[in-house]
């Protein structure tokens, strides 16, 4: 089933986490601007406004998850039936490793040649080797390879991916009632690591599981055509949601409950989309068929801008001496990504996704 609207969401929540992180390496920064307005142009300072919100916009990984959820399980949605788990592990193997592993491979090159002058050696060769594995949200404190940071996200869409077939028999066993206590259990765990200071979090399945689980919800009640009709009570909580939870990361609450925040927004943005706002996502509207062709090619565009900017902000330092004073450069550098994810997409995610296919349904007819 090819829900325009999903693209979309994916091509808006890329955009929006790529154009987040370029403000890292190609930026001076919107409070450089303010302690020294006279040193940068009226454009300069005009512009650096914009980036205010554009500092929320990493929380869009979490409508990356509800997305996830919602497409995971859509397939199988309004059905009671278990899915072949052989096909299953296939397509999801091959949907994220291979190009994830490809990512890993480009930042370990570009690593290697940013440092290779000064330090020489294999740049960080234990994070590396976890994040092959995708581990290293559990050892070494959490930390990620420098030249990609965002690749956080992937080993937990991969843990929910094992934790989704366990829910998924609660659910088909026990109901709802019983596939939510284990979800909130799962969050309970989260919230007590968080608490208690174990290891790593915000880098963990326990915290996201109700995040992705509500998207799961929403592809069986929509696939079943259950889902609650959208009221105009529904739409003023979507947007008290969004400026609560705007106001919460600008005043600094710890990203362990903004999350959360943007998680429920998410959930409530997907949830119009599907209802009264499926009206707004016509295949012929050109700007609907430019961002669902970005949401195609999300999963690139996530994996490859923070190393792209990296590289890019190297080489603007080293050839102007400092970081871009305007923002327009970050802006233009975010978009300037799409072009090369398309290459990476069709060279390297797009016959992985081919053999993935041909593999299910091989294991689906054998099995």
């Amino acid at each position: 089933m090819k829900l325009p609207a999903i693209d979309v969401l994916r091509g808006v929540a890329a955009l929006g986490v790529a154009w987040y992180h370029s403000r890292v390496d190609l930026w001076v920064g919107f409070k450089a601007i303010q302690a020294d307005p006279a040193a940068y142009s009226w454009f300069d300072r005009a512009i650096s406004w914009v980036s205010l919100p554009v500092s929320q916009m990493g929380a869009m990984v979490m409508l990356f998850f509800v997305l996830s959820g919602f497409c995971i399980h859509l397939p199988i949605a309004g059905r009671a039936q278990m899915p072949n788990w052989k096909a299953y592990a296939a397509r999801r193997f091959f949907r994220i490793y291979p190009a994830y592993f490809g990512t890993l491979v480009v930042c370990w090159v570009g690593s290697w040649a940013l440092s290779a002058p000064q330090e020489g050696g294999f740049p960080q060769s234990g994070i590396y080797a976890a994040s092959a594995v995708m581990v290293q949200n559990w050892v070494f404190d959490g930390r990620q390879i420098s030249m990609n940071p965002s690749l956080w996200s992937i080993p937990v869409e991969a843990e929910l991916y094992f934790v989704y077939p366990l829910l998924l028999w609660i659910f088909f066993h026990y109901g709802l009632k019983w596939s939510l206590v284990f979800t909130l259990i799962c969050s309970a765990f989260g919230l007590a690591m968080f608490l208690l200071g174990l290891g790593n979090p915000n880098g963990s399945f326990f915290k996201y599981a109700l995040i992705w689980s509500s998207g799961a919800w929403l592809a069986e009640r929509y696939a079943s055509q259950r889902l609650p009709k959208w009221s105009s009570g529904h739409a003023w909580a979507l947007l008290a949601v969004f400026i609560l939870t705007l106001l919460a990361g600008f005043l600094g609450v710890d990203v362990f409950f903004v999350h959360y925040g943007w998680g429920l927004f998410s959930f409530l943005l997907v949830w119009w989309v599907l209802g009264p706002g499926s009206l707004f996502f016509s295949r012929s509207a050109p700007w609907v068929r430019i961002l669902a062709f970005t949401g195609t090619i999300s999963y690139s565009i996530y994996l490859l801008h923070f190393p792209l900017f990296r590289l890019a902000g190297a080489a603007w330092v080293s050839m102007f001496g400092s970081k871009p004073d305007s923002f327009f450069i970050p802006t233009l550098a975010t978009l300037l990504v799409v072009p090369v994810a398309w290459v990476f997409f069709r060279v390297i995610e797009m016959p992985s996704h081919q053999i993935g296919r041909r593999l299910g349904r091989a294991l689906q007819v054998t099995s």
